[in-house]
C-alpha cells in the first residue's frame, strides 16, 4: 500500500527524516513509534502533503504522490487524524463531519450512517459545536471526519492520547473493525505499548529520524522497548 525509501525531510536547517525507509502493508495495521521528537508526526504529515520531502520516493498503492497536495491526498482516499485532534470547534459535530464528506471519493452528499454506528456520540451530539465536546468525544468525532472520505489508508497521530480509557478502548475496537473486516491500511503512531501491541500488525520504531528496528508486532521485544521507548 505505502512503500517509503529513503525520506529525507528538513525543518530549516535541522535534518529531520534521515533516508528513511519502511512499507505499510495493505490491510494491517502499521505501528510507528518512538520517543518524543524522533519524527513520527513529521513522517505522518510528509506522507499526507502537509510538509514537502527533500528527497526520496513515496509510492501509494503504486503511484509516486510525493509531489501530490495534501488535498489531492485526501481525494485519492488518504485520511489523517493529526495529533490534538484539530476539530472545528465553532462547527457542529454534523458540519465537521460534513467538511469530511466534501472529500469523499464517492462523491456522496451526507454523513454516512457508518460513522454513527462507528461512534453513536456523534449522532447524539449531531447539533453540538464541537469545542463542547469532551476531549475523547472530540477525538471520535475527528477519526469519524477522516473516515467520512472513505480513506482506503487512514493515518492515526496518537488517537490515544489524553483519552478516558473507556473511549481508548472504543478506538481500538473500530481499528480493529477497520483492519479486519473492511481491510482498510492503518499507520496507528502510538506510544503507549499495551495498545500497539494489541491492536497492531507490525511495528516500526523510529530514533533521531531513522528506522532502528521493525517487525510484526509480536517482534517487539521488551530488549527493543528498553533501548528505543523507554524513558
Amino acid at each position: 500500500m505505502i512503500q517509503i525509501d529513503k525520506l529525507n525531510q528538513f525543518y530549516g536547517q535541522s535534518h529531520t527524516l534521515w533516508n528513511l525507509t519502511l512499507e505499510i502493508k495493505k490491510g494491517r495495521c502499521t505501528c510507528l513509534m518512538g520517543r518524543n521528537g524522533v519524527g513520527k508526526t513529521t513522517l505522518s504529515k510528509a506522507i499526507m502533503g502537509l510538509l514537502p520531502i527533500q528527497s526520496g520516493e513515496l509510492i501509494y498503492d503504486g503511484k509516486d504522490i510525493s509531489k501530490l497536495s495534501a488535498h489531492n491526498r485526501a481525494g485519492i482516499a488518504i485520511g489523517y487524524v493529526p495529533q490534538g485532534r484539530e476539530i472545528f470547534s465553532q462547527l457542529t459535530v454534523k458540519e465537521n463531519l460534513e467538511i469530511g464528506v466534501l472529500s469523499n471519493r464517492n462523491k456522496i452528499k451526507q454523513v454516512p450512517e457508518k460513522i454513527y454506528d462507528l461512534f453513536p456520540v456523534l449522532k447524539d451530539m449531531a447539533n453540538r459545536k464541537g469545542g463542547d465536546l469532551s476531549g475523547g468525544q472530540q477525538q471520535q468525532l475527528a477519526i469519524g471526519r477522516a473516515l467520512c472520505i472513505d480513506p482506503k489508508f487512514l493515518i492515526l497521530d496518537e488517537p490515544s492520547e489524553g483519552i478516558q480509557p473507556n473511549i481508548v478502548a472504543q478506538i481500538g475496537d473500530v481499528i480493529d473493525y477497520l483492519t479486519k473486516e473492511e481491510e482498510m491500511t492503518v499507520m496507528l503512531v502510538e506510544q503507549k505499548l499495551p495498545f500497539a501491541r494489541k491492536h497492531g500488525d507490525d511495528f516500526y520504531v523510529i530514533d533521531r529520524g531513522a528506522v532502528v528496528a521493525n517487525g510484526e508486532i509480536s517482534q517487539l521485544s521488551d530488549e527493543i522497548v528498553k533501548q528505543h521507548l523507554s524513558v
